[in-house]
């Protein structure tokens, strides 16, 4: 069967609240045992709509499902996944702009866009350099479009804008092909991941356009969730204030494995890679390959390369319990070019060890060097080797620090060699969580101290081979304590 919502009475004026008349046309749909629904051109408003088996809706150019302003106007739905920190999950009375919840063999296509009118949701920003923080999210609008508890999914080539929290969910479903879709949202929208992977089995992510102010592509794991498994993104532009390619962090309850990161170009990164594990998951068997990549935000602790192991909560915290200790091993970054002021970082809290990470073929080029060393003990929020303070403030261009086997062979590093260029001479920077706001004094020391160009710490097995590595302003090549590393 096939129909457009104006078969239902939907009107694209922009103001005519058309969420009864799109869940008509999808409902009939579904009872006619499924087939398409049609959005044609003009703006749609309309509250959360949700998917039925069986159900391909498709917009059409110049159509656009734009969410309504008011969270009274949008059904609600109770989620099973809220989460202890304040940033979108509070479990009752939430609302999408798209709901696929239990469904089978469903699409979601065509060049139409779905406006999640995000800043209709939170409160204007204090300045162009951070989003608004500390704010309750009961009234925001959660994911936009989610995809929670499904098998055998397609989404092409829509565009996904303006949201008020996380851009496209995927929870808990399998075998999930999303291809050639845009993501295109404000430099300061709250909490605005691009692409969230959690608890899902078999996804295939390719030909993307990301431009947004949170994490780009992210896997993740809810407690007592799924694990998630068998992930393949490529081929994908990505431009974020955030992480581009990340594992975990808060969100790390249950193991990621088997995952594939190729073929990217990254603009404007905080951190093109970010792998934590900070809540007892195991992240393992991971290849990320052919990446370039740049740092040029305007956010102190630049790093091409983050890998952080460690406890969240090394002891009970009031209602929450201590955190388990997970593991990062079988990692492989290989073919990564960099531009950037900071380090690549990786570490393990004391007791612990990251295991087997190779580095082949990485190249590093410092457009300017960032001081660690002012105000890495004490800034950088909770996403900076918190359990590390040697790490956090190490003047290498290369940290690592508790790690059992790690082989780096082709890892090049080339130093300053002129003024550093238009766009990366930042008159203010932020941190990570914070609204705080710091000078050139803060990340720029003159003269330049000495740096290293690699500092390992406590790292045992491995080898240092057919790389390029030299110190900068009177600094060591290689400086190692308390190491068992053929360097």
């Amino acid at each position: 069967m096939r129909t457009t919502i104006t078969d239902h009475g939907a009107r694209p004026d922009g103001v005519f609240l058309n969420t009864a008349a799109i869940q008509a046309a999808i409902d009939a749909v579904a009872a006619a045992g499924g087939g398409q629904v049609v959005v044609p051109p003009g703006v749609w408003l309309t509250g959360m709509i949700r998917l039925r088996d069986r159900i391909h809706l498709h917009l059409e150019p110049g159509a656009v499902l734009k969410a309504a302003a008011k969270p009274e106007e949008h059904p609600k739905r109770d989620i099973a996944y809220g989460m202890e920190w304040n940033g979108g999950w509070k479990k009752h009375g939430r609302f999408h702009l798209l709901l696929a919840e239990g469904c089978r063999d469903i699409a979601i296509t065509g060049l139409g866009t779905f406006d999640g009118n995000g800043t209709a949701f939170y409160p204007k920003p204090a300045s162009d350099l951070c989003w608004p923080l500390g704010y309750a999210d009961d009234k925001r609008m959660c994911t936009c479009v989610e995809i929670t508890g499904c098998r055998n999914v397609r989404i092409e080539g829509i565009t996904i804008t303006n949201v008020a929290f996380w851009t496209l969910h995927l929870h808990d479903s399998d075998q999930v092909r999303v291809s050639g879709i845009r993501i295109d949202n404000p430099a300061n929208a709250p909490n605005a991941d691009g692409i969230d992977i959690t608890g899902c089995r078999g996804v295939a992510i390719s030909d993307c356009f990301i431009d947004t102010c949170d994490d780009a592509v992210c896997l993740k794991t809810f407690p007592g969730g799924r694990s998630c498994e068998d992930v393949a993104v490529t081929n994908c532009i990505l431009r974020t204030h955030c992480v581009a390619l990340k594992f975990g962090c808060v969100e790390s309850f249950a193991d990621m494995r088997n995952v594939t990161f190729a073929n990217c170009v990254v603009r404007g990164s905080h951190r093109a890679v970010g792998i934590y594990s900070l809540e007892g998951g195991i992240v393992e068997n991971v290849r990320i390959e052919n990446i370039t990549c740049d740092t040029r935000a305007p956010l102190m602790f630049t790093r091409p390369i983050h890998i952080d192991l460690r406890r969240r909560r090394a002891q009970a915290t009031g209602d929450l319990p201590a955190s388990t200790l997970g593991a990062v091993r079988n990692v492989r970054i290989s073919g990564l070019t960099a531009e950037s002021t900071g380090r690549i970082v990786m570490t393990a809290e004391p007791g612990a060890m990251l295991e087997d990470i190779r580095l082949n073929d990485v190249d590093l080029r410092y457009v300017a060097v960032d001081d660690p060393a002012i105000h890495g003990r004490t800034v950088g929020g909770s996403q900076f080797s918190n359990s590390n303070p040697w790490a956090r403030t190490e003047r290498a261009a290369l940290v690592a620090e508790n790690i059992r086997n790690l082989f780096l062979d082709g890892f090049r590093v080339r130093w300053p060699s002129a003024p550093i260029p238009a766009g990366w001479d930042f008159k203010k920077k932020i941190a990570n969580g914070t609204h705080e706001e710091f000078l050139p004094k803060d990340w720029i020391t003159t003269p330049e101290p000495p740096f290293a160009g690699i500092s390992a710490r406590q790292v045992h097995g491995g080898w240092l081979r057919g790389s390029v590595v030299s110190g900068h302003a009177g600094g060591s090549r290689v400086r190692t304590e308390r190491c068992t590393w053929e360097a």
